[in-house]
């Protein structure tokens, strides 16, 4: 039986300092799941608030964009698993609770769709994007989506008094700062790290 090589305490801390590299590196949030939504809800508020005044039925259907949306997310997150490899607890509880988040959403198209005369639609939105953008920089420790996610829960407020269309400037607002702003800066860090790891 082979003796196992007693580590001297400065082959130790460099150890420890590799595998937190690699978990670091393993984890690190592409920010192609921000940039995707952030866009799309970006694109969406912004044609609906261009059409309440040019009123073409056509553009209506921009909304419809989201759930175009959803295959290129799931490609996104098939792709990000397997580079990560290992999972982490906490990626199970923030993958939950944007799982619920999804779920609320398609629920609230569906009862928003039948009862379409509810004045605060766009607050109600803003208010359940802050909930998982909010938690997920918490969790993560990630200012940018902690600020987005508060912006939109203010943003909520503020468009229960703005009155349509301005609202649909409020989910602009909202989307860019929760997940387009984050979304670039989460970019910026995971190219900037896989550059420094090749």
């Amino acid at each position: 039986m082979e003796q196992e090589k007693d580590l001297t305490s400065q082959e130790s801390l460099e150890l420890i300092a590799k595998m937190i590299r690699k978990a670091k590196r393993d984890y690190l949030d592409t920010g192609l799941s921000s940039l995707l939504w952030g866009s799309v809800i970006i694109i969406c508020s912004l044609v609906a608030y261009i059409n309440s005044y040019l009123n073409i039925p056509a553009l209506n259907l921009v909304w419809f964009l989201t759930v175009v949306a959803v295959v290129p997310q799931i490609v996104i997150a098939i792709r990000e698993g397997k580079k990560r490899g290992t999972r982490h607890y906490e990626e199970d509880q923030v993958g939950g609770i944007w799982i619920a988040f999804g779920i609320t959403m398609f629920l609230f198209g569906f009862i928003f769709s039948r009862f379409p005369t509810y004045d605060g639609i766009s607050a109600l939105y803003l208010a359940v994007y802050g909930i998982p953008t909010f938690a997920t920089g918490y969790a993560r420790r990630f200012k940018p989506s902690i600020f987005g996610g508060l912006a939109c829960w203010a943003l909520a407020i503020y468009s229960l008094y703005c009155g349509y269309p301005n609202t649909m400037l409020c989910i602009t607002g909202g989307a860019l700062l929760a997940w387009f702003i984050p979304g670039l800066i989460l970019r910026m860090r995971y190219l900037k790290a896989k550059q420094q790891h090749v």
